[in-house]
């Protein structure tokens, strides 16, 4: 019997029933990953504590801080304290956002994982250059030591 009436509830309400509390609990599922990636970011500082970035999970850099100190060294020097940090802060949103979303999907979350991935735009200047770097391979198009922010060697 239901509460409308008294009449017997059939398995085909009970399945509509199920159905819409699935349907609602997934929606308030999906809220709630929206919310975790767009305020989720990683921070690291550099070993001498001289930088500090901060970056959102998909890698894009929110903030970086240069301490004064760090014009007293190379620009080799600070590029790869500014490489390494950038991405162990990466490396820290990752992780943040891999435990908010893991117990939100549980078992599917490598399939959430590749479909958040394919939302993100192809960069084949930064692809190629990341296939480089990991085959080992580094070409001087890819050290930027020289350079200032606009390009130009110093």
């Amino acid at each position: 019997m239901d509460d409308c009436g008294g009449e017997p509830v059939s398995s085909a309400d009970n399945w509509l029933r199920q159905a819409e509390e699935q349907s609602e609990q997934a929606l308030a599922e999906a809220a709630d990953l929206r919310t975790v990636v767009a305020t989720t970011q990683g921070t690291a500082r550099s070993a001498d504590g001289l930088v500090a970035a901060t970056v959102a999970p998909g890698g894009a850099l929110v903030s970086l801080q240069l301490d004064d100190r760090v014009m007293g060294g190379t620009a080799l020097a600070l590029q790869t304290a500014i490489v390494d940090t950038v991405h162990r802060a990466g490396a820290d949103a990752a992780a943040q956002l891999e435990q908010a979303i893991r117990p939100i999907v549980g078992d599917r979350y490598d399939e959430a994982l590749k479909a958040a991935g394919s939302e993100l735009p192809d960069i084949p200047e930064l692809d190629a250059v990341a296939a480089r770097r990991s085959a080992g391979s580094r070409r001087d198009e890819d050290d930027l030591s020289q350079e200032n922010v606009f390009g130009r060697e110093s």
